[in-house]
């Protein structure tokens, strides 16, 4: 099914200013760790960018309701995903880990830290990212389109966004608490 075969309301859903902003930060974001490697300041600089405009435009992009897509359709995840990531944030060592509390909310982890890790807050969000938009550039299917939008929409409340946090928490101390000048 070519894009004109789509129905109306994925049609519709893909032209909202939410949706194209969403899919306009998450293609910038991957295309970030896929460009040949950078200076780090400027691969800092601009990862810390991305990450403010992928997370303002997650929490904006509207949920889409289910109607083509159901649990039975499988996409192989595994298939679909190709890895073009140049592994730039790899090269940081030490610098990749921070610490954080896994769970902010709950008053028994006071004061309980765990170790987080920059390079798997990246790779998790650019394999979570990189499938998606693989499914709606390339699949074009009302069901592939509709999947990938409800995935992108979840992925940000339960996996990649927390990932895309952390990850935000790291450049703000990094930046804004004297570690390093932007």
């Amino acid at each position: 099914m070519t894009s004109n075969q789509l129905s109306t309301d994925i049609k519709e859903f893909l032209t909202r200013a939410s949706t194209e902003t969403f899919l306009l930060a998450a293609r910038q974001f991957v295309e970030l760790l896929e460009i040949t490697p950078i200076d780090k300041k400027e691969f800092f600089t601009k990862a810390h960018s991305a990450l403010l405009d992928l997370y303002s435009a997650g929490y904006k992009l509207e949920q889409v309701e289910l109607k083509y897509s159901s649990n039975g359709k499988d996409f192989d995840r595994d298939a679909i995903f190709e890895n073009k990531n140049t592994g730039q944030i790899s090269k940081l060592g030490a610098e990749a880990f921070y610490w954080e509390v896994f769970e902010p909310t709950y008053s028994e982890n006071d004061g309980k830290s765990t170790q987080g890790w920059l390079i798997d807050d990246f790779s998790d969000i650019y394999r979570d990212l990189k499938i998606e938009l693989f499914k709606i550039d390339n699949l074009r299917t009302d069901e592939a389109i509709e999947d990938a939008l409800w995935q992108l929409k979840w992925g940000f409340a339960h996996h990649w966004g927390q990932h895309c946090i952390n990850a935000l928490r790291y450049f703000h101390y990094l930046y804004y608490e004297g570690k390093q000048t932007i």
